[in-house]
């Protein structure tokens, strides 16, 4: 108990300063007021109130100091036109255009002989294909900003306190000279390896939630399924998070403990637990996860939980006193107070679970699916004023859909790693793998899904006061003491108790690979004849995937983006295909081109139907190398047919400029059953003009040049007067896209758009069009 008390000390003395911006000696004058007492009537020792003073004294002495800290020197020079040189000191943080790293900034120069060493962190948002490794040397030329301030969150504030000053949107880049070699490195090298295993062998969104989850790699995740997570109660589990690792500790504990017994079942999750630091990489974020999840062993290994919690004090003490700032840091207060729930509400709801298997209906309910929701319940109640405080909302479904998803959470990780180690170094093992992890991770987006999805999941009443979460705490506190002080008896369970709970064990499972076996049995069964054509949602540029009633792939160019391409090809596309049998590139430009390289590298590919053109940019380059022995050069006149559609090359013809690369735009014509399928790339009025002479005819469905802009032919654009016509566009594009003269010449046709529609399905079955769109 008594380190107990002297982490409350700690913790009293970090509470004014980090709430409230107290002077430092406040929360120790709070220690004593509450300790002097005690020790006058011999409660407690004068020396143990002493020391609790010192501590509380000590803690918001270091919180203060660290909080003191003026902003680095280059924040002074955002605004400015810089070239600056320095060493990466992140991982790649992928987004749907760029990538993120921050970079020690080692000299800044302004060009007019100022210049200013040892400058400070900024964070760069580089091309969406630049790779670097921590303690790679680096220059960067452009213009240096202040972060941005949203609408509901401080993402300068939020930087400023992570010791980052300024930011940098695309500036030039130049790899200056590797990083020397480390284990460091070579484990950040690791990594990466394995979150691309998981992109090759599993599909989108789950491949980013599965990375997420088993080594802290979730940059992957869309906005909208962030939010979906946080309106469920489930954010916690896209995050480097200590609550998050303790669950999946404890969760491996409970149910393989039960298998193979407790030691083995300590060994299981050491295991999980350091694999997991290793992969996630020793950041501090990562350490306090690792921390606390030792915690919970040392309690497990001497066969008293509960005995945990005095080291659970004391790694507040050590973590906060090393890394002051983490007190403020939501991941770790969600980390001590997740660890602490399970640690004192967890044996009274455990033993009201197992009270309520006395209800005959319940007694059918296995051991460790009780023993599940008893976990979640203690977390989760432990957790609901920090998720109040930090985020200004509390999911009304949390609770539940935490006892839900935490089971599934655990074969998650467990069944992500698998997935990554397996296809290291064998594709083919990774992607049967991925098969099995596709389950577990597509239940978790599912739950949080449907738990999002009504009006009342979440409240937003707004970011709790400080005071009022602080009390909110302090009462959860009291309750926790209490919990810990008077553990509950065991619950007896009678032997018929037990022959029920395993045979709705046994019945459980068996629902399980019935389940299995349901969702894989579509896959081994021909689909009824159709051509389906969907226009993927991929911002400001073109992607249309066309599946032939075969079940092949044929991709007509990729977007801009390769992370938004993936996103989207994992909304139509069976999870257990990983493959694309045919891309059609229009030209090479960045709207048409962008995806390309990311495709490449998640997916096997068959023939590439190119127009030969070359783009000089850094995604031209990489499409170049990755069409070597895969490219098949086309022009006007060439025809083929893929499972049962044909496809005619209709633009093109030789003589054309190179340098013109819209003009050069490939445009085919598809055909299945009767009906005639357009597509365009960014054909210009002119060649429309000169195509429209050799079409023969109108179409059914036209894909729109150049995403509907201005520079459209009216009489081409009525070839599809009476059928369909798509327009491919980015919602609020800054390029006026499409235009109004074009919409008013395709009048004589249903329109729609991406912009608008969002992704769009076309299905073309026995001589008919039938579509349907997103929204």
């Amino acid at each position: 108990m008594l380190l107990i008390g002297l982490g409350i000390a700690w913790v009293a003395g970090l509470l004014p300063v980090g709430l409230w911006g107290a002077p430092w000696w406040m929360g120790a004058a709070w220690t004593a007021a509450a300790g002097v007492p005690t020790a006058l009537r011999g409660i407690v020792r004068p020396g143990v109130v002493g020391v609790a003073v010192a501590l509380a004294v000590l803690a918001g002495w270091r919180l203060d100091g660290a909080l003191q800290q003026g902003q680095p020197p280059i924040a002074a020079y955002a605004g400015l036109d810089v070239v600056l040189t320095g060493t990466v000191v992140s991982e790649p943080d992928p987004g749907e255009l760029t990538t993120a790293y921050d970079i020690r900034v080692e000299r800044l120069d302004l060009g007019d002989g100022t210049a200013l060493d040892d400058a400070g962190l900024i964070r760069a948002w580089v091309h969406q294909y630049e790779r670097f490794l921590p303690g790679d040397r680096v220059r960067l030329e452009g213009e240096l900003e202040q972060a941005p301030v949203f609408d509901g969150f401080d993402y300068r504030s939020y930087l400023a306190a992570r010791g980052i000053g300024a930011v940098m949107w695309r500036p030039k880049t130049a790899l200056l000279e590797p990083g020397d070699a480390s284990a460091a490195r070579e484990l950040t090298r690791l990594r990466l390896a394995l979150d691309s295993a998981l992109q090759r062998s599993l599909p989108e969104p789950e491949a980013s939630l599965g990375a997420g989850i088993a080594f802290g790699r979730d940059g992957g995740l869309s906005r909208e399924v962030k939010d979906e997570f946080n309106r469920s109660g489930l954010r916690h589990l896209v995050a480097v998070s200590g609550a998050n690792l303790v669950m999946v500790a404890a969760l491996t504990l409970a149910v393989l403990s039960r298998a193979v017994g407790r030691n083995r079942a300590l060994a299981a999750a050491a295991f999980a637990v350091g694999g997991y630091v290793v992969l996630a990489g020793f950041e501090p974020s990562v350490a306090r996860a690792a921390v606390m999840t030792a915690v919970l062993f040392a309690g497990e290994a001497v066969g008293r939980p509960q005995s945990a919690l005095p080291g659970l004090a004391l790694a507040v003490i050590v973590l906060t006193a090393a890394w002051p700032r983490l007190a403020l840091d939501a991941g770790f207060q969600l980390s001590a107070a997740a660890t602490a729930g399970l640690l004192t509400f967890g044996p009274w709801l455990r033993w009201t679970v197992e009270h309520a298997r006395r209800w005959w209906p319940a007694s059918w309910l296995p051991g460790w699916v009780t023993e599940v929701t008893a976990l979640s319940l203690a977390a989760t109640a432990a957790t609901m004023p920090i998720t109040w405080a930090h985020f200004g909302a509390v999911s009304l479904v949390g609770p539940l859909a935490n006892v839900v998803v935490q089971p599934v959470v655990a074969l998650a990780f467990w069944a992500s790693l698998a997935t990554s180690a397996a296809g290291l170094g064998w594709r083919t093992g990774g992607e049967i793998a991925g098969v099995i992890a596709w389950l577990p991770l597509r239940f978790i987006l599912d739950a949080a899904a449907a738990g999002a999805a009504p009006v009342w999941a979440a409240i937003e009443p707004g970011r709790l006061a400080p005071a009022a979460g602080a009390a909110l705490m302090a009462g959860l506190a009291v309750l926790a003491g209490a919990a810990y002080r008077f553990l509950p008896a065991p619950v007896p369970v009678s032997e018929a108790a037990r022959r029920r709970a395993a045979l709705g064990n046994r019945l459980l499972l068996g629902g399980a690979a019935a389940a299995v076996a349901l969702f894989l049995l579509p896959g081994t069964v021909r689909q009824d004849q159709a051509l389906t054509v969907d226009v993927l949602d991929i911002g400001q540029g073109d992607a249309l995937l066309l599946t032939t009633p075969g079940g092949k792939q044929v991709l007509i160019d990729t977007g801009p983006s390769g992370l938004r391409l993936a996103r989207e090809l994992g909304e139509v596309m069976p999870p257990w295909d990983r493959k694309v049998d045919l891309v059609i590139v229009s030209h090479p430009q960045e709207d048409h081109i962008g995806g390309f390289p990311a495709l490449a590298e998640r997916f096997r590919l068959g023939r590439v139907v190119t127009n030969g053109d070359r783009n000089a940019t850094r995604t031209g380059a990489l499409t170049a190398r990755a069409l070597d022995g895969r490219e098949v050069v086309a022009r006007a006149g060439d025809r083929f047919e893929f499972d049962g559609v044909a496809f005619r090359i209709v633009w093109p013809p030789d003589g054309i400029p190179g340098d013109e690369l819209n003009r050069r735009s490939l445009a085919v014509l598809a055909e299945y059953g009767g009906v005639r399928l357009l597509f365009t790339g960014d054909l210009g009025a002119a060649e429309q003009r000169a195509l429209l002479e050799t079409l023969g005819g109108i179409v059914d469905v036209l894909k729109v040049p150049h995403h509907g802009s201005k520079n459209s032919d009216a009489a081409f654009l009525g070839l599809a007067a009476g059928g369909l016509a798509v327009i491919s566009a980015g919602e609020g594009n800054p390029f006026g896209h499409p235009h109004p003269a074009t919409l008013e010449a395709l009048g004589g046709a249903t329109i729609v758009r991406t912009d608008r529609d969002g992704r769009i399905r076309i299905e073309v079955k026995e001589g008919t069009v039938r579509v349907t769109t997103e929204r």
